[in-house]
């Protein structure tokens, strides 16, 4: 057979091939007009007044988002809420403080929002302080807009973006379901400041009662910790990929036997047979990656993939060295490898990281990097050896208070948990 007619037959079966195989992993749905790219553009750019206000979500939820999407919105650092870590804040303010210099606002809209339960708060308690985390599953386009005229300067689609925030504050007296270790055991006593009395503070909103005055406080409101919005690889760009990949090795055996095996009937046989097995062992190879990631996800005590992504996202941006960084985001982490001792645990990942940049007299652009690192943490980071000296002259991160622990190494003047070192994932090298 010629090389001109092996290679239509190999076309043709690799065709029938994507057809069948198309229509068990492609649903119809995705391939709506409404689905594709200008579809949900049309539909983010409808949107108006506020970026969550039209999606079928909880209220609590959209404040939490709110609270971060308006201000970079706007430029206005007037709009952040009066709860926040103090290092994020000084990276959002920082955010703020560039667009400002550079004239232009950072629009973030979302749409197509996977419904709760999936998307909804997860919570728990740490050291009497009440944690909540929510990641956004959905589509979203980044815009830097210029104040002058209103004019995008830059568009950032993400098809499968995700919006995460994580939240914090001081555990309730009325929220205890029972008592506990790790809670507060007094309500916090402050000094009224009409009498200077000294008071328990039970609620944001207190009166003295010696004075009568009404003291204030947002000691129990949520407070900020961190706010992230990145990209993964869908389940459906997962599909199309193993699809195109498989067709290549299928269309590359089958011309090959055509072509070299002069038997048209052997040749088909062995073409159909060897793409068969080629099939077989990538799909195996693919299994294989995925048990072995799942296998090493289960051998790290208490892993949080959101942890390790503000870790890594600390560790490589603590002192930012160029001016025109504006933000960056750590996507996809894909672990390679683990090891452990008695006393730490040691991992080797890949990281896909997305860097925006505001260069001076330019319109902005992002730079994606492709980074393999070690880091390292102690095996079980709930284990103390001691507290004593781990307290000494640090500056609270919540408040910049001078750390002053109380009975559950919580900041006495904000009640913020300081976690403890052996928790947090060190980079040992980057590749």
């Amino acid at each position: 057979m010629s090389a001109s007619e092996a290679f239509v037959m190999a076309a043709a079966a690799v065709l029938v091939y994507m057809f069948f195989v198309g229509g068990k992993i492609i649903k119809y749905s995705e391939l709506q007009p409404q689905k594709w790219k200008l579809g949900k553009r049309r539909r983010l750019l409808a949107q108006c007044n506020s970026p969550l206000r039209q999606e079928n979500l909880p209220r609590e939820i959209k404040d939490a988002f709110e609270k971060i999407l308006l201000p970079l919105g706007a430029a206005d650092k007037r709009l952040l809420p009066a709860r926040m870590d103090m290092n994020f804040r000084r990276r959002i303010e920082w955010q703020i403080e560039q667009l400002q210099r550079h004239r232009i606002y950072r629009e973030i809209r979302v749409v197509d929002i996977i419904p709760p339960p999936k998307n909804n708060f997860t919570r728990w308690n740490d050291d009497g302080r009440e944690w909540r985390e929510c990641v956004l599953q959905c589509s979203a386009l980044e815009r830097f807009i210029r104040a002058a005229d209103g004019k995008p300067l830059q568009e950032i689609y993400r098809k499968n973006a995700c919006l995460r925030v994580l939240q914090s504050r001081h555990i309730r007296n009325s929220d205890r379901a029972e008592k506990s270790g790790t809670y507060y055991a007094d309500k916090l006593k402050i000094n009224c400041p009409s009498c200077s009395a000294q008071v328990q503070l039970t609620g944001q909103q207190t009166i003295c009662p010696y004075c009568g005055g009404v003291i204030h406080s947002d000691f129990y409101d949520w407070q900020t910790e961190t706010f992230e919005l990145y990209e993964q690889i869908g389940v459906f760009g997962q599909r199309m990929l193993l699809m195109l990949a498989s067709s290549v090795p299928l269309f590359i055996s089958i011309f090959l036997c055509l072509w070299l095996i002069p038997n048209t009937r052997i040749s088909l046989t062995v073409g159909v047979g060897t793409a068969i097995l080629v099939l077989a062992a990538i799909i195996a190879y693919l299994s294989h990656k995925t048990t072995e990631q799942e296998r090493m996800v289960q051998e790290i005590v208490r892993y949080s993939e959101n942890y390790l992504r503000s870790c890594i996202n600390e560790a490589l941006y603590q002192q930012v060295s160029r001016a025109d960084l504006m933000d960056y985001s750590v996507g996809t982490i894909r672990l390679e490898k683990v090891i452990h001792t008695e006393e730490t645990t040691r991992i080797s990942v890949r990281v896909y990281i997305n860097e925006t940049y505001l260069p001076e007299g330019k319109k902005p652009y992002t730079r994606k990097i492709k980074k393999t690192l070690t880091l390292q943490r102690a095996r079980y980071p709930q284990r103390r050896k001691g507290t004593g000296r781990f307290f000494i002259e640090r500056e609270c991160p919540s408040c910049g208070a001078n750390f002053i622990p109380d009975e559950n190494n919580c900041c006495s003047f904000c009640g913020f948990g300081l976690q403890v070192v052996n928790s947090k994932w060190i980079v040992q090298a980057d590749e």
